[in-house]
């Protein structure tokens, strides 16, 4: 007998924006029989993680956010982390979300065994569903540097994403490691209560003005009042994003007009040469993460901020020493090293139908195929999986198209009455070494080093093309591509 959608059973790992849309959508489908299993002790992923001073996304509010559950009163262009959660939050709740979601359990392993997935928790308890969601991404793992006495450090020392908010910065010595996103962001929130910062940097960083502005009472009663007005500043803002592609697949003149502009707005903000010179990128824009802020610079000219880019040598009881042999004395290290990329497997076990565990797959290569499943893995999709990230763009649209291609493969399964779905090795490998020739050529191919390439150079977190060509590819479900039984 054929099963219906509400007798499929289907578990959601991680309760951030990923998991939330896939549960939303999933009901929505008439899928109401799913759980969602999230290890701490509430929705939001990222923007429940990091708490840390100044932290902000990067992408304007009004394209950061679901396109079917739209916020009319954010804030400003580029809304604080903590008003992203609470959007989170409020979404989960107006979708019954919680009802459906289990706090505290965090998944160590899963085995794929007839025709479903048995799953096992790090509190000792088990479930089993016939379909498998991962949501819980691929940046959220923190990355510490490996540095030489760091256990030694006599004083506090956390991660940006994992913000000691129980310790008091005001007069301390901080070091600062990292000068990317978090530093850019955190730095000028904690220059003015410090005594000092020590920020470390290994490469410079190109750096847009922010043009960050709030958004009035009046614009935000027009939002509420007349929606399809937001839809439109929503749609401006994507295309003007959009537009952004050409720059990392090429083009010259975009990408000159985009490192002039970063360059005015480095010497605009920063009057001494010298400093100037050591922010200063020697590597074309985009090919590692492009940042923006107004506030980054002038809070590196503050008297009791240095900007040092001595390589670190080792770190002391009392501070850090760097390879010139001189110890800056600390009282506090922050951790602005950002994350492990691709960590979705980080603490957990997953084996597919044939007893090959996903680590052993993935040895040859992170890779997924049409970034959401992998051979041999029946019934088991990715969200955010490889080659799925974005350098231009809102993740949200991604993870959008991810769901319903998604659920296309569900119903295709329950429409042919089989059990499984499960994607055909040679299609998956043809259509990873067609991305892989797509990324040559862009910016991110071989022109720096940067999270966005493995030990090898080969780029398996970034999609080679726009939003409109990945909504194109996941559109349809191509049949036989995969195998069903």
């Amino acid at each position: 007998m054929q099963k219906q959608a509400s007798d499929v059973t289907i578990a959601i790992i991680g309760a951030g924006l990923s998991g939330m849309c896939a549960a939303i959508k999933l009901q929505e489908a008439g899928f109401s029989n799913y759980r969602i299993y999230e290890k701490a002790d509430n929705v939001g992923g990222t923007w429940r993680e990091n708490t840390y001073p100044g932290v902000a996304c990067d992408v304007p509010s009004h394209l950061y956010s679901f396109s079917f559950e739209p916020k009319l009163d954010w804030s400003k262009m580029f809304s604080p982390g903590g008003e992203i959660q609470e959007y989170c939050k409020d979404v989960a709740r107006k979708y019954g979300l919680y009802d459906h979601t289990e706090f505290g359990r965090e998944l160590v392993s899963s085995a794929y065994t007839n025709e479903g997935w048995d799953l096992t928790f790090a509190d000792g308890s088990s479930t089993r569903a016939d379909f498998l969601i991962s949501g819980i991404g691929g940046l959220h793992v923190p990355s510490y540097p490996d540095i030489e006495g760091q256990s030694s450090f006599a004083g506090a020392s956390f991660h940006s994403a994992k913000w000691d908010h129980n310790h008091d910065l005001a007069g301390k010595r901080v070091a600062v490691i990292g000068s990317a996103a978090s530093a850019l962001q955190l730095v000028p929130k904690i220059a003015d209560k410090v005594a000092s910062i020590d920020m470390y940097q290994r490469t410079a960083n190109w750096v847009l003005p922010r043009e960050d502005v709030s958004y009035g009472e009046g614009r935000k009663s027009w939002f509420k009042r007349l929606p399809f007005l937001a839809k439109l500043h929503r749609l401006a803002i994507y295309i003007t994003y959009e537009a952004r592609i050409p720059l990392f697949r090429g083009s010259k003149f975009l990408r000159s007009r985009a490192e002039k502009r970063a360059l005015k707005h480095l010497k605009a903000q920063v009057a001494d040469p010298d400093l100037r010179a050591k922010l200063t990128p020697d590597y074309p824009l985009g090919c590692k993460r492009i940042l923006a802020s107004d506030s980054f610079y002038p809070a590196l000219q503050k008297p009791n901020v240095s900007v040092v880019t001595d390589g670190i040598a080792k770190i002391l009881p009392n501070g850090v020493e760097t390879e010139d042999g001189k110890l800056r004395e600390a009282d506090t290290i922050i951790y602005a090293t950002g994350f492990k990329p691709f960590t979705m497997l980080e603490g957990q076990v997953i084996t597919g139908a044939h007893g090959r565990t996903m680590q052993e797959y993935l040895k040859d290569g992170i890779r997924a195929h049409r970034t959401v499943m992998v051979p041999g893995f029946p019934n088991y999709f990715m969200l955010m999986g490889p080659n799925s990230g974005l350098g231009h763009n809102s993740i949200i649209i991604i993870i959008e198209a991810q769901v319903q291609y998604i659920i296309n493969c569900i119903e295709e399964t329950l429409k042919r009455g089989a059990g499984s779905i499960d994607a055909k090795e040679d299609v998956s490998e043809a259509f990873n070494r067609d991305l892989q020739e797509q990324l040559k050529g862009t910016v991110w191919h071989g022109q720096c080093s940067s999270w966005y390439q493995d030990d090898n150079g080969r780029i398996f977190t970034l999609w080679p093309k726009g939003t409109i060509n990945f909504k194109q590819a996941l559109r349809r479900l191509h049949a036989e591509e995969f195998q069903f039984e």
